[in-house]
């Protein structure tokens, strides 16, 4: 007895011992799993595996002056229309929206009216950039006139005449530029002409389909759709429902995204794109017909922040719309507005599109003083407030139009595999034996990072831009120019990213 009691203690005083050895070996493995995990934390890592076979690009929505032609008797002069041309020649934008009214246009007689020749200089003038520079043009109808939610009624003439005015755009006056149409503008929302009512726009839709075969446009055209603005889960059913209801009579799918910039930090936003796109038909690419930022609709303390900057702007300034992000006139929108179109691209959506351009697009009433503020300029800062300095340049300017120059119509996307650090994201392209390596950082910590080629290829002969705060480097024009030259990258090649800053490695000839 006293025997099997000595073999008890023996067990019970090895056994915690045996555990406390286990328990460290453990921890030990972890230590070196943990030291192993952070030597390849820094990898930035680009593979041989398509994302995207054949991107259509990125490029902004250019809407054509509507009320400028209509009400400010402000047509755009040719100096400031080669002004733009000029710089559009630079961002080379591959992918281009333009939304009419129908009221600004062919109707400015009347709802019922048809005149195709009416107020056409401004639209004439975009599409025809667009067709001498192989621009893919996404073509809408705000949608006003052509549907009454009031009476759940569509008016079948008026979107008679829509087809009609589509037709006159791509035979009678050539732009086969025109690759897709939106019948209405953001139809899930209340303050659309549909006022969220999904068989409203599935009727509307499906009638001007039908009216596009009479033509035969529906081989020239493909309707863009359910173009709905998401902001949360509450939608998904006007993908669902659209494909259900058109299959193939869909031919791109199209959605508008303005996160917070939260949401852009703590993989909120990635989360909601799947959310989407996992509920896309596996045969139908999809689009961001619009991307920005609207700070009011996150609940953390850095859009709060954001948000009262912007509407004391707002409210400070007689001359800005109340559906504005002045934010754009500082340094740091250049560097979310690259994250935010990149974390797109990695989601698998084949084009994006910024809103917006220019702020003499659009204004709040008809007045001309409350222009919307959300363009890279505004060409009429002269005339409407004899201001020309407001034509110059936004620093966003700089950061897009690498984005957009360097990624044109048919470059492939490749999968990359970032570290995981807070606010870095990457994308990789090639096109014609070309490429683009893209890393954006919009923490306030620099990284250091090494590059990984799973191909083993070495890329030689590359340009590196930066978007900086201080000393990016320009040309005359403010246009980007490279910081260094005749760079070669392989595996193993340190990549320095300084905080808040957007760099572009290419070695595209242009």
């Amino acid at each position: 007895n006293n025997l099997e009691k000595m073999r008890k203690i023996k067990y019970l005083v090895l056994i915690p011992i045996l555990l406390v050895f286990i328990s460290l070996n453990i921890s030990c493995e972890n230590d070196d799993f943990d030291i192993k995990l952070k030597q390849v934390s820094n990898e930035l890592v680009i593979t041989n595996e398509v994302l995207i076979p054949s991107y259509i690009g990125n490029g902004v929505q250019w809407d054509p002056y509507p009320q400028a032609y209509r009400y400010w008797n402000l047509p755009i002069q040719d100096a400031d229309w080669n002004k733009m041309y000029n710089r559009l020649d630079y961002m080379k934008p591959s992918f281009v929206r333009v939304v009419i009214g129908s009221y600004d246009k062919y109707a400015v007689g009347g709802a019922d009216e048809y005149d195709p020749t009416a107020l056409y200089e401004g639209l004439g003038k975009i599409l025809q950039y667009c067709q001498d520079n192989n621009i893919s043009v996404m073509l809408g109808d705000w949608g006003y006139n052509q549907v009454d939610p009031n009476q759940n009624e569509i008016f079948e003439n008026r979107i008679d005449n829509a087809v009609n005015y589509l037709d006159f755009l791509v035979n009678t006056q050539g732009f086969t530029c025109i690759k897709y149409y939106n019948t209405i503008n953001e139809p899930n929302l209340q303050d659309s002409a549909s006022r969220g009512n999904y068989l409203l726009w599935r009727d509307m839709t499906a009638y001007f389909y039908d009216k596009m075969q009479e033509k035969g446009l529906q081989n020239q055209v493909q309707i863009a759709g359910p173009d709905i603005a998401i902001f949360n889960e509450n939608d998904t059913n006007w993908i669902t429902d659209s494909d259900f209801h058109f299959g193939d009579k869909i031919g791109l799918y199209d959605l508008h995204v303005y996160p917070s910039r939260g949401n852009m930090f703590n993989g909120e936003f990635e989360r909601l794109l799947k959310v989407y796109t996992d509920l896309m038909p596996a045969n139908k690419q999809a689009v961001i017909g619009e991307f920005g930022f609207k700070y009011e609709t996150g609940d953390s303390n850095l859009d709060a922040e954001l948000d009262n900057r912007n509407q004391n702007n707002i409210n400070s300034d007689p001359f800005i719309g109340v559906d504005s992000n002045t934010l754009v006139e500082e340094y740091f929108h250049g560097v979310d507005l690259m994250a935010l179109n990149i974390k797109i691209i990695n989601s698998g959506f084949v084009g994006a599109i910024n809103w917006n351009l220019d702020d003499a697009m659009h204004s709040s009433s008809t007045s001309g003083q409350d222009l919307k503020v959300w363009g890279y300029w505004n060409i009429l800062g002269e005339e409407l407030f004899g201001k020309p300095e407001k034509e110059e340049l936004r620093p966003h300017f700089y950061a897009f139009s690498l984005l957009a120059r360097y990624m044109q119509k048919g470059s492939t996307v490749l999968k990359v595999h970032t570290p995981k650090k807070i606010g870095l994201d990457a994308i990789a392209v090639y096109k014609d034996g070309k490429y683009m390596i893209a890393i954006n950082n919009m923490h306030t910590e620099n990284f250091e990072l090494s590059l990984k080629l799973i191909n083993g290829e070495t890329l030689i002969g590359l340009k590196k831009f930066v978007y900086q705060e201080k000393n990016r480097m320009t040309d005359d024009n403010g246009y980007p120019l490279p910081m260094e030259e005749n760079i070669t990258l392989s595996s193993g090649s340190s990549l320095e990213i300084n905080a808040q800053t957007f760099t572009v490695y290419t070695n595209f000839e242009f």
